[in-house]
Formats: C-alpha cells, structure tokens, sequence
C-alpha cells in the first residue's frame, strides 16, 4: 500500500478532556514502521547463529561499585531507596507479584525477549511474575492512565510500566500522571550514561527521575554496493544522485517514523543544523527557516519512486521496495537492520549501511511507571532488572533482538564489558565508534509535530 494523501492525524489522535493540561493533547500512535514514535518497532526474527555466553553479573542485585551521594533529597545514583523505601524492601514487596507491562506488541523479536528471556527469569530470581500487555500503539496504554486519571483512579491503577519514549512520554508528565524520583535510583542504573543528552532528555524533554532508559536507536541509510558504490553522504549529494536515477529513491510518507525522521535530516541540513531548534518550539524561527526544507523535497519530488505521486505507507514497505529492486535505498533507526535482513537472505551480502556527513539522528527508548500503577514495586524490579548487564548484553545480540544496548560498557564489570566486546557484529553494521561520532539528538515533540504536518501541507499535497 503507498500513500497519495494523508490527515494530519491519519497516525495520532486527539484526546480530550483527561486533565487541563491535557485537554486537547496530540498523541503518537504506535506501530507500523521499524522504529514507533514513541517505541522502535524490532526487526524481523533471523536465524540464529552461535554467540559467547553473556556475563555473569546479577541482573538485578545491587552493585558493589561506588554510587553518588545523596544530597538535597536527590535519590543516591544507583542507592536502591526510592521515596523512603530501601531495594531490600522493595524486593520483599515485589515478590510474588506481578507486572503489567504494556509495551508495543508488533515486533516479535520483542515479544520473543520478553517471553523467553525476561519472564522466566524474573520468577526465578525475583518471585515476579511479567504480565506482557501488547498494544498496538502506546498511545493506548496512555490513553488509560489519563482515563483513571481523570476518572479519579488515584491508586490500584491497570498499567504498571510502559514502554515508552518522545512526546507520549512527554504528554504523560505534563498530565502528572507518572511516578517521580526513581530511575537514577535503581541499582543498576550506575551503568547509564546519565550525562549523555540524549538519555537524560527524551526527545529534548527532561527525563527528571520519570523513566528508565532501556535501549538506543540511530537513523542509518542501507544502500547495495554492488549497485551504488558511492552513496550520497550530504542531501545536496543526494539530490544530484536522484535526479540521474530517477525512480530509484523514496521515502516513507510521515508520520511513519523513520520517514518522518527522513524528513527531519533533510530540516537540519536546509536550514543549517539543529542546534537553532534546540529547547522548546520557536515559532518564529522554525517560520523563517523550515520553508527551505519543503522547497528541497519538492525538488526532488518528481525524480522519485512512482515519480513523487505516491509514497509507501511505512518503511516496511520501503525495506520491501528495496529487497526487490525497485528502489537503490532503504533507512532504518536500528543500526542492525542491514545485516539482520542480510542474514535472513532478504538482502544480499553486498548491502551495507552508512552515515550522513552531518551526522544522524540518535534516541533512547525507556520504560515509565505510571502515577497510580498497583505494583509499583514489581515495574520497579522489572525496570532495574532490564538494564542489568545480563539482559542488555541479550538484547544486543542479533539474532535476539540487536537493540543497541543503553548501558556505557566502560561503567561494566569486566567480564561484562568483554563480553559485550564480544557480540558478532554484522557484516552490514557500523562500528559504535563510528555511530557515536555522528549522533545527533532529537528535537521537542512539538517541533516532531509541526514538520509532519507541515510536509503534508507542503510537500504531499502539492
């Protein structure tokens, strides 16, 4: 299915009336694209191939490394006492419980994790019992808290953690309804990169102790070598490239995800990089610069796949559109996508990923407890445990998941770090070197917003 024209809100909704603060709150759906706006949607399953063992590290017991120092009623990073109550306590609470954890449902190398490598392991270490709630878009699972929220559900509440990030995460704390002063606590949260921007903001909004991050995601083009051997790194280089092979490049129509992330590297370069947009929306200079942005796609518009007509609804079909010939590129948020598809024989060996010379867009995903959720001590346990070096070194594998782990491998032990250092790497993914170096960050939610619905207007419409 391609896309010839779209609402604004074909993929949000408006949702009236759950406080003041969020009377008319524009929320992201979920879903249908490899990366959602507020959770990357995970490729495909591939077949499995061996790996080392993964570290030896208790996923969820406190470390024995330093943690900060509590001062001014800011909890001790990586202390374990969390509004009062000490991770011994918090442990006994937990035990014999359960977690309702609502998550994007969609992506089964995903629901593959959970099931097979979280859930056992959260009974036997910790007497805990996962309860996975598939959505198929977050914005449901929020949806709900505002509800009871507004219903006056002020405890025993249905959802117990989300997967979450972007402006869902954001609609949720300008709503309060999240639970505060509790992920730099966590014992394991001593192996976060808290000084990162990109972990301590999500999406350029403050994460404030409201969640834990859980995974990384970075926007890389695909390309096949043995048909373009020198891809374009710049979009004035791009341009030149489609209009010599017309046909031969599109892109996902917004508010699918990773076009829309397309879209906004094409924003960043027009009109000369995103630290101009950095902080809260600025309509006075998003109106003076964005206008160079639509004049861009529109040049390119009619040297495109379907000549500009129609764009694919998703970037699965995009990927497919690749797999098949049709078009030279493809692009995705997860790093490994290009050799997961290589393993899986969708793509042939010659594909390779790679960088635009002013960089790509980075993000973290994380999980977030709700204000009125009935076991918070379980989403407590579940979150600390998800970011304990056992369970990020399995979600990096590749043929698990290849989620980029959140974790900084030098605030590992050891023989965690070694063994991350170990993971296979696909043929067809870039180093974390190489990654790093060309990271940029997210802007706010309001400007992710105005720049799809602008190249409705500006772009798809014309």
């Amino acid at each position: 299915m391609t896309r010839s024209c779209a609402s604004p809100l074909s993929r949000r909704q408006f949702l009236a009336g759950a406080t003041a603060a969020v009377s008319a709150a524009l929320l992201a759906a979920c879903g249908g694209s490899s990366t959602a706006t507020d959770t990357p949607k995970p490729a495909a399953t591939i077949v499995p191939t061996a790996v080392p063992a993964a570290a030896t590290t208790a996923p969820g017991a406190a470390s024995t490394a330093t943690t900060g120092t509590a001062s001014r009623g800011v909890p001790a990073l990586g202390g374990g006492t969390i509004n009062g109550t000490t991770w011994d306590q918090i442990l006994a609470k937990a035990k014999g419980g359960t977690a309702n954890w609502f998550l994007y449902g969609g992506g089964q190398t995903t629901n593959d994790y959970v099931d097979k490598f979280v859930t056992p392991r959260m009974k036997e270490q910790f007497g805990v019992t996962v309860k996975r709630v598939p959505v198929t878009a977050t914005v449901d699972a929020v949806n709900k808290v505002l509800a009871e929220k507004q219903a006056g559900k002020t405890s025993d509440g249905s959802v117990d953690m989300i997967w979450i990030n972007g402006e869902n995460f954001r609609t949720m704390a300008e709503a309060n309804v999240l639970y505060t002063g509790w992920s730099k606590a966590l014992p394991n949260a001593i192996y976060i990169p808290w000084d990162q921007p990109s972990v301590a903001n999500d999406f350029g909004y403050p994460v404030n102790e409201r969640e834990a991050p859980w995974g990384k995601a970075q926007f890389v083009m695909i390309y096949d070598r043995a048909k373009v051997p020198n891809p374009p790194t710049s979009f004035k280089a791009l341009e030149e490239w489609v209009k010599a092979n017309p046909g031969k490049f599109t892109y996902a129509a917004p508010p699918d995800f990773t076009g829309s992330v397309f879209v906004r590297h094409v924003f960043y370069e027009q009109t000369g990089g995103w630290k101009q947009f950095d902080g809260p929306f600025n309509e006075q200079v998003y109106a003076q610069k964005s206008p160079a942005t639509w004049d861009y796609l529109n040049r390119i518009k009619a040297y495109l796949w379907q000549k500009g007509a129609t764009y694919p609804e998703s970037q699965p079909k995009l990927d497919q559109l690749f797999a098949d010939g049709e078009v030279s590129f493809t692009m995705s948020y997860n790093t490994n996508a290009a050799s997961q598809a290589i393993a899986k024989g969708t793509y042939p060996k010659s594909v390779r990923s790679y960088l635009l010379d002013a960089g790509t867009i980075a993000n973290t995903h994380y999980q977030t407890i709700p204000f009125n959720a009935a076991n918070k001590e379980t989403a407590l346990v579940l979150a600390n445990f998800l970011e304990s070096p056992a369970a990020q070194i399995e979600k990096a594998k590749v043929e698990v998941w290849g989620d980029s782990p959140v974790v900084d491998a030098n605030n590992l032990p050891a023989a965690d770090k070694a063994a991350l250092a170990a993971l296979p790497r696909g043929e067809a993914t870039l180093t974390d070197a190489d990654l790093a170096a060309k990271a940029v960050p997210e802007l706010q939610a309001t400007y992710l917003l105005r720049i799809d619905k602008d190249w409705m207007a500006n772009v798809l419409k014309k």
